[in-house]
């Protein structure tokens, strides 16, 4: 039995039922006080079913569903495959709020979950590009160069623009490390070293581009993503998701109000249900009494009265 503050004037006006005789009938259900006095030659009460059940203002009024307890009191009580079914009719606002019930830890993994292009979505809310790029490890820098991805001619045309000590600095380095050698010359021309990186073959081309020192790296990366932003889904969800930890689990949550609702849903069902039953509970009170009175009348057959 599901006891709900109903509308007990409602019951007294519409069906001629007072409050002594409803206590007469004591822990039975609203349904079955409605067939009792069908029985007795109440017309009223016969015409419950199609009068109120299969009505949803109606409904709204007799259980008060505009009261948040009512409603909880009702969803508090149903399985998790109902409770699922139900959030699919909230607003994206109200399943953005459900994700507070989660740790932030959580939130992480739901959010490492998705794919990259929605995870990027997430991570460029709360920081720009250049923030993004400070902030990550460099090794994570370095994994975006392994991409197969980049245009190696937008890169020689932005290694044109890097001062020559800087992109000796980056041959010297790249010579010691691949090669175990020093650069003989450590002069070389900028003409020289484009001609030079344009020759290697494509792994110690990448090889090569780790070798420049985190401020070029940052700035080439920036320049590649502004003609085409679908390359930061070339970082790793590690890279991606490192910048939200430095987030609290609130502001996490507001830069996720770009998902899709399909994907706020997914998430908030991982809920136990009776915290799901809560985030369910905000549903607006007409499509509510909509859903119950179109595909759960067997609950509504088990409500009873709790406030006489």
């Amino acid at each position: 039995m599901i006891r709900l503050d109903i509308d007990l004037s409602y019951l007294t006006k519409n069906f001629e039922i007072g409050t002594q005789r409803l206590n007469q009938y004591g822990a039975k259900s609203i349904d079955e006080i409605m067939e009792a006095e069908a029985a007795q030659g109440n017309t009223k009460a016969a015409d419950f079913q199609q009068d109120v059940i299969n009505d949803p203002k109606q409904l709204v009024k007799l259980f008060k569903l505009s009261n948040a307890k009512n409603r909880y009191a009702i969803l508090s009580q149903m399985n998790s495959q109902d409770l699922e079914y139900i959030a699919q009719f909230l607003t994206p606002e109200d399943l953005q709020m459900g994700l507070m019930f989660f740790t932030k830890t959580k939130i992480l993994n739901l959010i490492y979950d998705l794919p990259k292009n929605k995870i990027c979505s997430i991570v460029f809310q709360a920081f720009s590009a250049e923030q993004f790029l400070k902030m990550i490890p460099e090794k994570e820098l370095n994994k975006f160069f392994e991409s197969d991805k980049l245009d190696k001619n937008k890169i020689l045309d932005f290694v044109k623009t890097i001062p020559e000590e800087k992109l000796n600095k980056m041959v010297e380095k790249y010579m010691f490390q691949e090669e175990g050698k020093l650069q003989e010359d450590n002069n070389w021309s900028k003409e020289h070293v484009v001609k030079w990186l344009d020759q290697l073959k494509p792994e110690k081309f990448k090889k090569a581009l780790q070798c420049f020192e985190r401020e070029e790296k940052q700035s080439l990366i920036l320049n590649l993503t502004k003609e085409d932003k679908n390359l930061f889904t070339e970082f790793s969800k590690n890279a991606l998701t490192f910048p939200l930890k430095q987030l609290d689990k609130g502001d996490i949550v507001k830069c996720m109000d770009k998902l899709e609702p399909d994907d706020l849903m997914k998430m908030v069902n991982e809920l136990p249900d009776e915290l799901l039953a809560v985030v369910v509970t905000q549903i607006d009170p007409m499509v509510f009494a909509e859903l119950l009175s179109k595909n759960f009348q067997d609950v509504l057959a088990e409500i009873g009265i709790g406030n006489i």
